[in-house]
């Protein structure tokens, strides 16, 4: 057990050394309701390149109709001025969604340039 101090003017509190097994998920919710991950960060798995299976298809992901980033090389980067504003407005709406805003002003511009090229084919 080591000792770790929640708050000011708190006594300190005794935690395992090591990460405890938990018998259902109601125990580990409960665990980490009351403990601080930080002592425990070294004993935890990386899962970065692993989700779980049962994961949710989401942005990025197999079967997302999010437009994907172009191969290594096939990038130019620009230069663009924008009003603060503006920017501010699009950070917002892809902090909702859950993406660099950077990428969203992508996907918005290649989903206009698309709409554009639609427009300018020909009707047989």
């Amino acid at each position: 057990m080591r000792d770790t101090v929640s708050g000011p003017d708190r006594e300190p509190e005794r935690v395992p050394v090591t990460l405890p097994q938990f018998d259902t998920e109601e125990e580990a919710r409960d665990f980490w309701e009351r403990h601080d991950s930080a002592p425990y960060w070294d004993q935890m798995e990386d899962v970065t390149n692993s989700p779980p299976a049962d994961m949710a298809v989401g942005p990025g992901r197999a079967g997302s109709r999010a437009r994907k980033r172009p191969p290594p090389g096939q990038m130019d980067l620009i230069s663009l001025r924008l009003p603060a504003e503006m920017i501010d407005a699009v950070k917002a709406i892809a902090v909702v969604r859950h993406i660099p805003y950077q990428t969203l002003m992508r996907s918005w511009i290649g989903e206009r340039l698309a709409q554009e090229q639609a427009r300018e084919e020909p009707t047989p």
